[in-house]
């Protein structure tokens, strides 16, 4: 995660926390009608439209390194380099499979 602060800011005036939520819900399918915008529809490129998430309770860890964004940006903006493994669950007769 690059950020416009300075060097060692991450917990004294940094929202991490918060960033990280975002960034977990980004992905993840909407479960509720209220979780789309009103006046929003797919692209015909989003046809079908996948979600990288069924839900972010299935995310098992994270890792999270910061550095200083060198590009002019507010306070508000982060440049996201992210690395992501997928491992898919399949419930067999009681047991879990990861695949």
């Amino acid at each position: 995660m690059l950020r416009p602060e300075d060097p060692g800011h991450v917990i004294v005036r940094s929202d991490i926390d918060n960033r990280l939520k975002t960034l977990f819900d980004a992905p993840t399918r909407p479960q509720h009608p209220q979780d789309v915008p009103n006046n929003w529809s797919s692209g015909p490129d989003e046809d079908p439209l996948h979600c990288l998430l069924d839900d972010d309770s299935l995310i098992k860890s994270v890792s999270v390194r910061t550095d200083r964004l060198l590009a002019p940006a507010n306070e508000a903006h982060v440049k996201l380099i992210m690395r992501v493994a997928i491992q898919t669950t399949v419930v067999f007769g009681g047991l879990m499979l990861l695949r």
